[in-house]
C-alpha cells in the first residue's frame, strides 16, 4: 500500500508531469449523500412508507415483494438491495433444473416488481434533486448555467478542471454536471462566456452516467449475473431481463456510453490512477470495477469514518492481498463548504497532522486541502499538541466545534515550545477553549513558559484530569507565588521536572500546596527544580500516595519563615545557601515505591510503612545504611511483606553489603528480597549467610516472640483478614509453640512457618490499592509473564498507518484466516483507530467481539433447533477440534423442544430430529466455533 506519509516520487507537490497523469474517477451514491441529497436506500424506504401511510414493515413487502418483510435492526444500502434481488432470483432458479410454470410466473412477478420500484424511485429522486437545487443554487442572471450558494472544495474544482480526469458516474442525478457549470463558467465578459460554454461541454463529455439518469428516464435497477459465474445457474430466460448488462445493451444511449467508457479505458489502461469516491465497491457493479482496480497504477479510496475496513475486505476477498499495495486511503472530503475553513491548505493541515487519526496523504491534488470543523476527522481527535505554529488553528477548531455542537473527545493536551503572550491571552479569554478543559485527562507542559494564572484556570476548570506534567518549563510570575493543586480533585499524578520559577526576587520560591485535607495524588515526581517548592501538605494530605520520585537540588538560595511547613525546610528561620541540605521530613505510610537522588544533599528524614515494595537511592552520603532509619512498622503490622528490592546507585561511602545494617524485621516469609549496590546484587538469604554469619534470618529464630507478634498482627487486622484465616492461625499457633519449645532448630521452624503462611497468603483478601500510574493500565499479568501471540502484538502496535494495515493483511493471508475472523479483527482495528485503547482494553475488545460472534452463532442454532443456549454454550466452551463424542451433547438433546421444532419442520420425524440436530451442531462446532475459540484463547 502506498504510504500516506507521502515519501514517494508521486507524493507532496509532485514533480512536473504528475498533474497530467490519467485519472479514472468512480462516483457512487456516497457522493450525492455528502452533497446533502437524501438518496440512500433507507431514505427511499421512508419515502414509500410516508407516501402510502404504511406503519408496518410487512405493508412494504405487500406493496412490493422486493422489500423485506421486516426492516427492524437493519440498515441496508443499495448494494444490499441488489444482493437481495439477486438472491431472490437465484432461489427460484435453484428449485428445479427444468422450467416450472409456477417458478416462471414468480420470475415475472419479480420483474414487474423491479419496474414498479424504478418508477417509484424516478419520482422520488427527481423531486429530491429539484429540492436540493433550490436549496443550494442561486439565480445566475443572464446565464444558462447553475451557480452554487456555497463554495466548492478546491479539490473537486481541480479534479473537474483536469482534462485527463474521466468520470464514471453510477448515480442518477446531474450533480456532477452541475458542479462543472459552477466551477468552469466564467462570466467576466462575452468572450470568456463563449469559452466557458465550450469548456463546460468538454468537461461534461468526460462524465459517463453508466446506469442511466433522471433526465433520460432510464434508471436501471437489477442484478449482475451476466458479469459473474452465477450465470451458469440461471436457466429461466426471463431471469436476465433485469440484469444490468442486458438492459444496458438494449438501451442505445447507455450502450453507447458503455462502449465509450471501454474505449477510453483501453486508451488509459497502461497508466492511470483510480479514484473511488462514494462507492461501496459492492454489489452488481463490482465485476465491472474489478478490471479497473487490477489495471490501475494506484487506487485512491475516499472513506468516511471506518468504512474503509469493509472496502478493504471486499478487495482482499475478491482480488487478493496484492491489491493492498496500490491502495491509498483518503478521508472523504466535504464537497460543498458550508462553514468557515479551519484548514485552507495542506501546509496548514501539516501543523495539526500529528494528532489527527485519519490522515490525508501528501498528494499534489490535495495541495489546496480545505476542511471545515464539520469534517468527520476532527470529532475523533483525542489529543492535541499546542505550539506557536498551530495555536491559532487549534483555537479556531475548538471554537468552531463548540459553535456547531460537535462533541469534543480530547483527552490529552501538550503545550510545547515558546507561546507568545498574545496566544496565552487568547487561550485564557476563549470560553470554548476553557470549556474543553472539562474533558481533558492528561496535560503536559514541556520546554515552555507557563503562565501561572492560566495554569490555575486550567486546574479549576477540569474535573477529569489525572496527570499534570511540567517538564523543563519556566513558571512565569504575574503576582502569584502559590498554587493549590487540591482544587483539582481528580488529579492522581503530579510530575514537576527541570522547572524554574522566574521572579526578580529569587530568594522567594514558588509553592505547590494542598489546602484540602484529602487529595488523590498517587504518584509524585519532583526532580531537579529551581526555586520551586512542593509543600509538605501535598504529601500529608495524599492518602493514596503510592509512588514518589525525588531528585533534590540545592543550587538556589531560599528563605523560609518559622511558620513554613514546606518539605524542604526546617521549623527554624534560616537561609538556604548552595551548600544547604533540603530538610525533607515525611513518613510515607502507604507508599509502595520510593526513588530518591540525594547526590548533592544529606540524606533526608524520610520513612516508609509496611506497604513498601521498592526503594532506590542515588548518592547515599553515610558510611552505613540502617534499615530502621528508612522503614517503620505500624502498630498492627509485623515486617514488610511486599518488600522486594533495595537499590543503591553510586553511594558515597558504601562499597559492600556488609555496610548494610538490617536491624528491622523484613518479610519473614520471603527469600526473594534483592539488595543491589551499583552493579552488585544479592538475595536476602545469601546476605545473612555471608555477612551475618547465620544460616537464616536471625529474626526468624527468636522462638515464641515472633509467633506471638505475628499472631497479634493477624488478630488485630480483622478488617482485612477473613475469619476463616484467623481460625486457621489460632489452630497452628498452638502447634508451632509446642514445636519450638521442643526443638530449637531454626531451619525446621522456618520450613514450618513458610508452609503455614502460604495458607494465609492464599486466602487473605487483597487490600492494597491498584497501581495509580495512569500512563499504563496494569495488564492481567506482568508483561514478563505473558507470551503474546503474533496477532496481539500486531493489535497493540496498530496505529492506523498503512504499514500496520499491511502487516495485519499479510498475517491474515499467511495464517489463512477465514472471512469471519478477518471481519471481526477489522472491527477491532476500527475501534483501535477510533479510540485510544490500552493493551488491556484491546484484550477485552478482542475477546468481546469473538465471544459476541460465538454467541450469535449459538443463538441462531438455538432458534433453529429449539435447544437451550446455556447447554450449547457449555458444549461449545469445552469442544476441541475432532473430539468425539461432543461434550455435553446429552444435555443439549435433553433440552430440545421438538413440538416447536416440528411446527417449522414437519418433514423431520421425532426420532430423526436428535440425530439431525447432533450432526448440524457438530458441523457448526467444527466449521465455526473452533476457529472462534482459538482466537479467544490466543
Amino acid at each position: 500500500m502506498v504510504e500516506n506519509d507521502g515519501n514517494s516520487e508521486n507524493s507532496k507537490y509532485a514533480e512536473q508531469g504528475e498533474s497530467k497523469k490519467n485519472k479514472i474517477v468512480v462516483i457512487g451514491n456516497g457522493f450525492d449523500i455528502s452533497l446533502g441529497l437524501k438518496t440512500s436506500y433507507q431514505n427511499f424506504i421512508e419515502y414509500i412508507k410516508e407516501r402510502h401511510h404504511f406503519s408496518e414493515d410487512i405493508e412494504l413487502y405487500e406493496y412490493n415483494r422486493l422489500f423485506l418483510k421486516k426492516y427492524e435492526k437493519f440498515n441496508l444500502n443499495w448494494s444490499d438491495f441488489e444482493s437481495l434481488y439477486e438472491e431472490t432470483v437465484r432461489k427460484v432458479n435453484n428449485r428445479f433444473k427444468h422450467e416450472d410454470l409456477q417458478d416462471s410466473f414468480e420470475i415475472k412477478v419479480i420483474n414487474e416488481a423491479i419496474s414498479a420500484l424504478e418508477e417509484d424511485f424516478h419520482e422520488y429522486i427527481s423531486d429530491e434533486y429539484q429540492k436540493w437545487l433550490q436549496q443550494n443554487t442561486v439565480i445566475n442572471h443572464g446565464s444558462e448555467f447553475k451557480r452554487f450558494s456555497k463554495n466548492v472544495n478546491p479539490f473537486i474544482k481541480k479534479l473537474i478542471r483536469d482534462e485527463d480526469a474521466y468520470f464514471i458516474n453510477f448515480n442518477y442525478t446531474n450533480t456532477l454536471e452541475d458542479l462543472c457549470e459552477d466551477i468552469i463558467y466564467d462570466y467576466v465578459d462575452e468572450k470568456s462566456i463563449r469559452g466557458s460554454r465550450n469548456k463546460i461541454r468538454q468537461a461534461k463529455e468526460r462524465i459517463a452516467q453508466i446506469h442511466g439518469s433522471i433526465d433520460d428516464d432510464n434508471i436501471l435497477f437489477g442484478g449482475g449475473f451476466a458479469d459473474s459465474e452465477d450465470i451458469k445457474d440461471i436457466h429461466y430466460s426471463e431471469s436476465l431481463l433485469n440484469d444490468k448488462l442486458f438492459r444496458i445493451k438494449e438501451n442505445d444511449k447507455l450502450n453507447t456510453t458503455r462502449k465509450n467508457i471501454f474505449t477510453e479505458l483501453e486508451e488509459k489502461k497502461d497508466d492511470f490512477d483510480l479514484y473511488i469516491i462514494g462507492h461501496s465497491l459492492q454489489g452488481s457493479d463490482f465485476p465491472f470495477l474489478s478490471k479497473r482496480l487490477v489495471e490501475a497504477k494506484r487506487i485512491f479510496i475516499f472513506y468516511y469514518e471506518t468504512d474503509y475496513t469493509t472496502k478493504m475486505e471486499v478487495l482482499i476477498r475478491e482480488i487478493g492481498s496484492s491489491i493492498v499495495e496500490k491502495v491509498i486511503l483518503v478521508p472523504f472530503i466535504e464537497i460543498l463548504l458550508e462553514d468557515e475553513l479551519v484548514i485552507d491548505s495542506y501546509a496548514t493541515y501539516e501543523t495539526i497532522e500529528p494528532f489527527v487519526n485519519n490522515k490525508f496523504p501528501k498528494e499534489s491534488t490535495l495541495e489546496e486541502l480545505a476542511l471545515t470543523a464539520n469534517h468527520f476527522i476532527f470529532k475523533h481527535i483525542t489529543e492535541l499538541t499546542i505550539t506557536s505554529d498551530n495555536v491559532e488553528i487549534v483555537l479556531k477548531l475548538i471554537e468552531k466545534l463548540q459553535e456547531n455542537r460537535i462533541p469534543i473527545q480530547i483527552k490529552k493536551v501538550c503545550f510545547s515550545g515558546t507561546l507568545e503572550e498574545m496566544y496565552i491571552e487568547r487561550m485564557k479569554n476563549s470560553q470554548a477553549f476553557i470549556g474543553m478543559f472539562s474533558y481533558i485527562e492528561k496535560v503536559t507542559f514541556e520546554n515552555t513558559g507557563i503562565d501561572i494564572e492560566f495554569l490555575g484556570i486550567f486546574l479549576r476548570n477540569t474535573n477529569k484530569l489525572v496527570l499534570l506534567n511540567l517538564n523543563n518549563c519556566t513558571l512565569l510570575n504575574n503576582g502569584v507565588t502559590e498554587l493549590d493543586i487540591s482544587v483539582c480533585e481528580s488529579l492522581v499524578r503530579l510530575e514537576i521536572v527541570d522547572c524554574t520559577f522566574n521572579i526578580e526576587d529569587s530568594r522567594k520560591p514558588f509553592i505547590f500546596s494542598s489546602e484540602k485535607l484529602n487529595n488523590n495524588i498517587g504518584k509524585l515526581v519532583i526532580e531537579k527544580n529551581t526555586n520551586i517548592i512542593v509543600d509538605n501538605t501535598v504529601l500529608e494530605n495524599a492518602k493514596n500516595l503510592l509512588d514518589v520520585s525525588i531528585i533534590f537540588s540545592d543550587t538556589d538560595t531560599h528563605i523560609f519563615s518559622d511558620t513554613d511547613t514546606h518539605i524542604f525546610s526546617d521549623t527554624d528561620t534560616h537561609i538556604f545557601s548552595d551548600t544547604d541540605t533540603h530538610k525533607f521530613k515525611a513518613h510515607l505510610k502507604n507508599i509502595e515505591i520510593l526513588r530518591m537522588d540525594c547526590s548533592t544533599t544529606e540524606f533526608p528524614k524520610i520513612t516508609v510503612g509496611n506497604d513498601i515494595k521498592e526503594i532506590t537511592i542515588t548518592g547515599y552520603p553515610a558510611e552505613t545504611l540502617k534499615f530502621s532509619s528508612l522503614m517503620k512498622n505500624d502498630e498492627y503490622s509485623l515486617g514488610f511483606p511486599k518488600f522486594k528490592l533495595l537499590q543503591l546507585n553510586s553511594p558515597d561511602n558504601i562499597t559492600s553489603f556488609s555496610d548494610l545494617d538490617i536491624d528491622i524485621l523484613l518479610d519473614v516469609f520471603s527469600e526473594n528480597i534483592k539488595l543491589i549496590i551499583d552493579e552488585q546484587s544479592i538475595l536476602i538469604e545469601e546476605y545473612y549467610k555471608k555477612h551475618r554469619n547465620v544460616e537464616v534470618n536471625p529474626f526468624l529464630s527468636t522462638t515464641k516472640e515472633v509467633i506471638e507478634k505475628t499472631f497479634s498482627s493477624i488478630i488485630n487486622s480483622k478488617e482485612v483478614v477473613s475469619q476463616e484465616v484467623i481460625s486457621d492461625f489460632e489452630g497452628w499457633y498452638c502447634e508451632l509453640s509446642e514445636l519450638i519449645d521442643k526443638d530449637s532448630d531454626p531451619n525446621l521452624f522456618l520450613s514450618i512457618v513458610k508452609d503455614k503462611i502460604n495458607v494465609e497468603k492464599n486466602n487473605q483478601k487483597v487490600t492494597s490499592n491498584e497501581s495509580v500510574d495512569t500512563e499504563v493500565v496494569s495488564m492481567p499479568k506482568s508483561k514478563k509473564d505473558i507470551s503474546y501471540s503474533e496477532v496481539d502484538r500486531l493489535l497493540f502496535s496498530y496505529d492506523s498507518t498503512e504499514k500496520n494495515y499491511k502487516e495485519m493483511i499479510t498475517y491474515f493471508e499467511r495464517e489463512q484466516k477465514n472471512t469471519t475472523v478477518i471481519s471481526i479483527y477489522m472491527k477491532v482495528l476500527a475501534l483501535i483507530n477510533k479510540q485510544n485503547l490500552t493493551e488491556t482494553a484491546i484484550f477485552k475488545v478482542k475477546e468481546e467481539k469473538f465471544k459476541q460472534e460465538r454467541d450469535n452463532i449459538i443463538n441462531d442454532f438455538s432458534k433453529e433447533w429449539f435447544v437451550s443456549t446455556d447447554e450449547l454454550n457449555l458444549s461449545a466452551s469445552q469442544y476441541k477440534k475432532g473430539i468425539d463424542p461432543i461434550p455435553g451433547i446429552g444435555a443439549v438433546i435433553d433440552s430440545r423442544n421438538y413440538e416447536e421444532f416440528k411446527n417449522n419442520h414437519p418433514e423431520v420425524g421425532k426420532f430423526k430430529y436428535p440425530q439431525e440436530m447432533k450432526k448440524a451442531w457438530k458441523k457448526v462446532l467444527e466449521e465455526q466455533i473452533v476457529m472462534l475459540n482459538e482466537e479467544i484463547a490466543s
